[in-house]
């Protein structure tokens, strides 16, 4: 274990100590989102919101959340993760690797449609709560740069999963979302 956590100081060291690397970046997006999951016949896609910090322009603590609609039972899904990013040090595009936890509530849209405003909540009747990890990989693709801000699109791939029997095991999708990082 120490061996192990002298390589991981060693390698990240000179990445987030370098004089150039010192910015907190914060990141904002919208994006949309495709899915087809381990049940027969079952897709679905919705929205998504992205907001992140991001340390050293390595390494970023992010929040990732989406509204869908899935094919199977016709369920609204509401999918709230938080991750950890790992970037590329590089200029241009940007690839990463995400590894995230999610809370995912699955929930019928006759349930919804009684109760709309609760379904972000998990609060109302017939929601199934699962909790999960997944993993992502993508590019940030700059569109435009500013003097402390860049506008990127940010297509990811990203497979989920949920180990409980209350829903599909898997998911594996593709998003993407148009937005920003700002130095502060």
């Amino acid at each position: 274990m120490k061996k192990a956590t002298g390589i991981l100081v060693a390698t990240l060291f000179p990445i987030l100590s370098a004089g150039t690397a010192r910015a907190v970046e914060l990141q904002g997006g919208l994006g949309l989102t495709a899915y087809g999951s381990s049940w027969r016949g079952d897709v679905g896609g919705g929205g998504m919101l992205h907001l992140g910090v991001r340390f050293s322009h390595v390494i970023a603590l992010d929040f990732l959340g989406w509204e869908s609609l899935a094919r199977v039972d016709r369920r609204v899904n509401t999918g709230l993760t938080f991750g950890v990013v790992g970037y590329l040090p590089r200029e241009g595009t940007r690839p990463f690797a995400r590894l995230f936890a999610i809370h995912q509530h699955e929930e019928g849209l006759v349930s919804v449609e009684e109760s709309p405003a609760t379904v972000a909540l998990g609060i109302g009747a017939g929601i199934r709560h699962r909790v999960g990890a997944g993993l992502s990989l993508g590019a940030a693709v700059p569109v435009t740069k500013g003097e402390k801000s860049v506008w990127s699109v940010t297509p990811r791939a990203t497979a989920i999963y949920l180990p409980d029997p209350l829903g599909p095991k898997l998911y594996f999708g593709v998003e993407s979302t148009f937005g920003f990082d700002m130095v502060l």
